[in-house]
């Protein structure tokens, strides 16, 4: 089979021809549908990621969809053929993280495309059925970014959503992907006005059409903004997709008394932490991706229609790497996402 595979930091991938998995126990082998290419899989090449969390030769892309082509002999539960979407946490099953389902920080766990070969493949092999979330009547193609951008952004809004009252407000910093998943799901499960920010005016716009309330041009004036819309108390809840000093600085800001920041940007910024550097008791806290149930519960607002997929940017497996540097200049407007059965090179919005 085909795969685009990583050696090194900072190398372009290579397309080469290895053996195709044949699983084994309680293993499942997909035929990809499509695979999402992600900011995360530039911090992987530019080598931003702890080296643990890398291993060489690997094929990358964990943000995946597929149909189930082969069930290992101790594998049951789905259908030749049935569309998924893949939860990437790979976790071992037993330790006290796994129990509590939180599988994608366990200690000794793997993730696709980073320690385990990925999507960015023709065929991928996943180590349990328990990784697998059917996906109903959605095209496994065009829900491909629900395995990530989606699940990320599901998590951030739930772990939010205790401080999200009646009158309350949540800022959502930074329209991307991620942003505009949890701009939608945040209307769909909370009541909070939605106040979005982010550098272009383009953006703020996709975020009135996905159903943000306000919008706020990210720059010197933003904070003040934010201030006025609040009456000077800020936001009870702020989730920075981005991550940079400047994002993470003006979101610690605007945070209201007992308020929360939840960062799932990667950028690798950072903020002072110190008794005066934030409102009284306000909570600041990461959010890694998310549970294996939040994207049951994800996919179930995609097939209620409660949420509408993104709009995709689809290229065939040979060019990963042009996906990677169209990511990389800001090209693309959604997602980018290989479709390892797709043939030639013409990259068209789904």
């Amino acid at each position: 089979m085909k795969a685009a595979r990583l050696h090194a930091f900072h190398t372009p991938l290579v397309l080469e021809d290895v053996p195709a998995p044949v699983p084994q126990g309680d293993q499942v082998l997909l035929k990809v549908s499509g695979c999402g290419v992600c900011h995360s899989d530039l911090h992987v090449i530019d080598g931003d990621l702890p080296p643990e969390l890398v291993r060489f030769p690997i094929t990358m892309g964990h943000e995946i969809t597929g149909r189930v082509e082969r069930l290992g002999p101790e594998a049951n539960g789905l259908a030749e053929g049935e569309p998924v979407a893949v939860f990437v946490g790979w976790g071992c099953g037993w330790c006290s993280t796994c129990v509590s389902g939180h599988e994608q920080i366990c200690p000794r766990g793997e993730e696709a495309g980073s320690t385990r070969d990925g999507g960015f493949a023709e065929y991928l092999l996943v180590p349990h059925r328990r990784h697998l979330v059917p996906l109903g009547d959605l095209d496994p193609l065009e829900a491909t970014p629900l395995g990530c951008a989606g699940i990320s952004s599901y998590a951030g809004v739930k772990r939010v959503r205790p401080y999200l009252q009646g009158g309350s407000s949540l800022v959502v910093l930074g329209i991307g992907a991620l942003g505009s998943y949890a701009v939608q799901i945040a209307r769909a499960i909370t009541g909070a006005r939605i106040i979005a920010i982010s550098r272009t005016r383009e953006e703020l716009d996709r975020a009135v059409s996905m159903g943000a309330d306000e919008t706020v041009l990210f720059g010197d004036a933003a904070l003040k903004q934010v201030l006025d819309l609040t009456a000077g108390e800020g936001a009870e809840a702020v989730l920075d997709f981005v991550g940079k000093d400047d994002t993470l600085t003006m979101a610690a800001r605007m945070v209201k008394r007992c308020g929360i920041l939840a960062l799932l940007g990667l950028f690798g910024g950072s903020v002072p932490f110190g008794f005066y550097a934030a409102a009284p008791e306000a909570v600041f806290t990461t959010v890694y991706a998310g549970t294996r149930t939040d994207l049951d519960e994800v996919v179930a607002l995609a097939r209620s229609r409660r949420i509408r997929l993104l709009p995709i940017t689809s290229y065939p497996l040979d060019q990963a790497n042009q996906a990677l540097e169209d990511l990389r200049g800001g090209r693309i407007t959604y997602r980018a996402v290989l479709e390892p059965r797709r043939p030639g090179w013409s990259p068209a919005q789904s």
